[in-house]
């Protein structure tokens, strides 16, 4: 299937998450008109229907408006409600099994090609033992897509996304000879490989092909879609397929939405609730319970890793940090929150860690630029009751 062309890129923007505080009549007032705001984006969205465009006539005159970037509509919470308009194939049900219950780790992360090769794992593990740490979290998927252990999962296997040379329980061995506890870091929505593997990608509305998050002379690529039944199940194989191998600990990294574009939401995706929080909030956490239940089938802890600069972010949207809104669900999980010397003071970022985990077990991984900053920042993060891991 042939891709449509767009110049769409993803933006990234801070904000001040702390705002003045409201008094009870502004906040009522507010609230009231928020409500009505969404539901009047509803009905508009819904009732632009699918828009009648000749793609393949007009795709090489196609150029997205960058003053036209879709701005969320709310960022309060997700209802306890909205659960049941996710995946129908996700089921509801708690797994069978449960995790193992072990102490906290104190993960060291190794640099994010270490699994290449076993010559590039043991120097890596090398220096790993040297930080005190007990625990290794290794890149088994990276942002692009690509596998850095060989997979059996069908559509992987043979094809040409595999760049590592060792199996995973050949890894997890490797990590254990070592004295190390092992543990996998994947990258789930932000795959601009599988897609053309599993179909999972986003498909146009109107036409046959693919959305790009940019045209593909700059470098376009498609994103995992987290309404596809497809995408779902193969976040929860994978998970499933690490911990069969051996590893503890299952860290999953960028599980949210590319930043969309008007032209994207009214008309070339207009197939899908993308101005729907609820609905948003229910596809993303398809993939959640998916992968939390691939590593619970083999007594895996699953971790959700989440950008220092979008909890740092007032709008959540677009962000893996998007997941946080739905406090009634973040509250039960695992999240790791990286930090680097330019996330801020450590100090005001342990409060917004503390406001968008909700009660979750929360922890830190500390990037800085010398072992000095590590333990100024980790000082703060363990007095402010976090765990502390570290990055390479």
């Amino acid at each position: 299937m042939k891709s449509k062309k767009t110049n769409i890129k993803i933006k990234h923007h801070k904000y001040n998450l702390y705002n003045k505080k409201k008094n009870k009549t502004k906040r009522v007032l507010t609230a009231i008109v928020t409500v009505i705001a969404v539901c009047g984006l509803g009905v508009l969205g819904y009732g632009l229907g699918k828009p009648i465009v000749n793609y393949f006539q007009n795709r090489e005159q196609y150029t997205s408006d960058p003053s036209s970037a879709w701005s969320p509509p709310s960022d309060s919470d997700i209802s306890e409600n909205s659960a049941n308009s996710g995946d129908p194939n996700v089921s509801s049900e708690e797994p069978n099994s449960t995790p193992v219950e072990m102490t906290d780790p104190k993960i060291y992360f190794l640099p994010e090609n270490a699994a290449v090769s076993s010559a590039s794992l043991n120097s890596a593990l090398a220096a790993a033992k040297e930080s005190g740490c007990d625990t290794v979290a290794v890149t088994l998927k990276d942002k692009k897509g690509s596998f850095l252990y060989r997979s059996d999962i069908e559509g992987i296997k043979d094809g040409d996304t595999t760049i590592g040379a060792m199996t995973a329980r050949q890894i997890c061995e490797a990590i254990t000879a070592a004295g190390l506890t092992p543990a996998a870091k994947i990258s789930t929505l932000m795959d601009s490989s599988s897609p053309r593997l599993i179909a999972g990608g986003y498909e146009l509305a109107s036409e046959t092909g693919y959305w790009l998050d940019a045209a593909p002379a700059k470098g376009g690529k498609q994103w995992l879609s987290p309404f596809k039944s497809e995408t779902v199940k193969f976040i929860g194989d994978i998970t499933s397929e690490l911990s069969a191998a051996g590893f503890k600990h299952i860290i999953c990294a960028d599980t949210r939405f590319p930043a969309f574009y008007n032209s994207d939401i009214n008309k070339y995706l207009s197939n899908l609730p993308l101005t729907d929080s609820a609905k948003r909030s229910a596809a993303l956490w398809d993939v959640v319970s998916s992968a939390r239940a691939g590593c619970e089938k083999n007594g895996a802890v699953m971790w959700l890793q989440i950008s220092g600069e979008s909890i740092s972010a007032e709008k959540k949207d677009s962000t893996d940090a998007e997941i946080t809104k739905s406090t009634d669900k973040i509250k039960d999980e695992r999240i790791i929150v990286s930090y680097t010397g330019a996330s801020g003071d450590a100090a005001e970022f342990a409060q917004q860690i503390s406001a968008a985990a909700n009660g979750a077990k929360a922890a830190v991984s500390v990037k800085a630029s010398s072992s000095s900053a590590v333990d100024n920042a980790r000082k703060v993060f363990e007095n402010a009751g976090f765990d502390v891991f570290v990055e390479s």
